[in-house]
């Protein structure tokens, strides 16, 4: 995570550059330009590439042959596929995870509830994104199933700038109240309990982009409206 001690110079570029964008400190559609690039983050020509050929393949950037790779941009259309692919993977992986899930992966969810309480507190909303990327990957982690951990780790790549866009907006309130929900319905196996809070967890989620977007709760994006209208 961004703020460790880092072991190589591609490591050291790429968190760097994951938190700018991520930020909105290089916002969407910004050019990444090496030679700045290598100025600001004090470190090689190798490194930059490689870190921006990372954040290419995770979505953050785009990046075309023979042209300056640019912040990806995210639309309201991609907000709807993104939180609509969020209920199909992220449910049937906490549902699995009540099976599966060890005493270590309760108590690494437990860790990173306590660390994002903490990051709330220091008024820190990067920390808090990062964090809540890694609870949200911890429930796929104890799926046992790498397949649904993949598509979960890259579907969230798209959600940590929306995630830090509404903690900057709307604020943190009651989002690790969920997580701790969540924990304590797969200690107890509550399929039930954990069902109905993980969909519920997604769909705050969702309404709260949509606020920031400028849709009221409830209001189908343009995309659904489009599907709905030609039914």
């Amino acid at each position: 995570m961004a703020g460790q001690n880092y072991t190589t110079k591609t490591e050291q570029a790429y968190w760097n550059l994951r938190k700018a964008i991520v930020t909105g400190e290089f916002g969407e559609l910004s050019p990444l330009d090496e030679t700045v690039l290598m100025e600001r983050i004090d470190v090689g020509r190798t490194p930059i590439r490689e870190a921006i050929k990372r954040l290419s393949s995770e979505e953050f950037v785009v990046w075309h042959p023979h042209r300056t790779p640019h912040v990806r941009s995210t639309s309201i259309d991609d907000l709807a596929a993104l939180y609509e692919a969020r209920q199909i993977f992220e449910v049937k992986a906490a549902l699995m995870a009540a099976e599966r899930a060890t005493a270590a992966d309760l108590d690494a969810m437990e860790k990173l509830c306590d660390q994002l309480d903490k990051a709330i507190r220091a008024n820190d909303p990067y920390q808090v994104a990062e964090l809540d990327y890694d609870f949200h990957l911890a429930i796929a982690e104890a799926s046992y199933n790498r397949f649904l951990v993949e598509a979960i780790r890259f579907l969230n790549f798209g959600s940590l700038r929306l995630w830090y866009r509404s903690y900057i907006r709307i604020g943190t309130e009651s989002i690790n109240d969920h997580h701790r929900l969540q924990v304590d319905a797969i200690r107890r196996g509550d399929v039930e309990l954990l069902e109905r809070s993980t969909v519920d967890h997604i769909e705050f989620s969702h309404d709260r982009q949509l606020k920031i977007f400028g849709f009221p709760r409830g209001t189908p994006e343009p995309a659904a409206a489009l599907l709905a209208a030609n039914r």
